[in-house]
């Protein structure tokens, strides 16, 4: 006769239940590892879908939302204010979604800094008649600025586009590790224009631009340079531009403040249009014109 106490009749009871709820849960587990297993991996294409480039664009998040590649040489992205110095914080990666005009497009940027710099080598396309200055923000048209909706505006990893209303023109950058891509689309019927810009800095002050430097090849190439103190002082960039368009013509001034007793170098020439080569501190806008057809790359 065998003898069992109460108490090791609960015991087993116990003991049975918590290997049947080992069970059910090695169960779980394994039924889990099968439905992980069987997702299928997301395509490149898919995962940049997930990426929204103008987080951050608002307020003080100071991250711009145009075209770069990881530890890319260039950022290309439009600079909607350049302000003072001392007013530059809130545009420190030269663009806050609450703008609604754009200066034009520069290819370097910081983002998500708490200091502002760069914005180098700022680009405008124009359609029609070219101003030479930035303009008032309040007065539409009063310079090379132009107005824009987020309605016709554009941005995924790699790549931004955008319609400048006031031109017509829609604009389109990606880029490389070392080379930015612009694609600029005139309206037809109008003079396709293109505005080089080096005294545009974002963190800007008189006298930020030590140097600069643009000279017109006899194939179209323009190459050039501009050397700043800024954040980093005595940086020095240099760049050069080709077009999938000949210009027609070109035009080279020397914005420098009047008076100045160093008033930089230039190549013979008796106007801005005969002028091959500008050299000084803040030049200078150039203008050029392209011909047909209607794109720009």
């Amino acid at each position: 006769m065998i003898r069992t106490s109460k108490s090791l009749i609960n015991w087993l009871r116990v003991s049975h239940n918590v290997s049947a709820v080992c069970i059910v849960l090695g169960a779980l587990l394994f039924r889990f590892q099968n439905v992980t297993s069987a997702q299928v991996p997301l395509s490149a294409k898919a995962k940049t879908a997930l990426v929204d480039p103008f987080i951050g664009t608002g307020a003080d998040g100071h991250t711009f939302p145009g075209a770069t590649v990881p530890f890319g040489m260039v950022q290309l992205s439009p600079d909607t204010q350049i302000r003072p110095f001392k007013q530059s914080y809130n545009w420190a990666s030269g663009y806050r979604y609450d703008d609604t005009t754009i200066l034009g497009f520069s290819h370097t940027h910081f983002s998500g800094s708490g200091h502002s710099d760069l914005g180098d080598v700022l680009l405008q396309p124009i359609s029609g008649d070219v101003r030479l200055e930035p303009g008032d923000i309040s007065k539409p048209e009063s310079g090379y600025r132009s107005r824009f909706s987020h309605k016709q505006e554009r941005a995924e990893p790699g790549y931004y586009a955008v319609d400048l209303l006031d031109y017509e023109v829609h604009v389109e950058l990606t880029a490389s590790a070392r080379v930015g891509v612009h694609r600029y689309t005139y309206p037809a019927g109008k003079p396709a224009n293109l505005l080089v810009d080096l005294r545009s800095s974002i963190y800007n002050y008189p006298g930020k631009v030590l140097w600069s430097r643009l000279r017109i090849r006899e194939d179209g190439t323009v190459t050039g340079m501009r050397e700043t103190r800024g954040w980093a002082p005595g940086r020095q960039l240099y760049f050069a531009m080709r077009f999938s368009c000949v210009a027609e013509q070109h035009k080279l001034y020397d914005r420098e403040p009047m008076p100045v007793e160093y008033h930089g170098f230039k190549t013979p020439g008796t106007n801005p249009e005969n002028t091959q080569a500008i050299e000084g501190r803040p030049s200078v806008p150039t203008s050029m014109r392209q011909v047909a057809p209607q794109q720009l790359l």
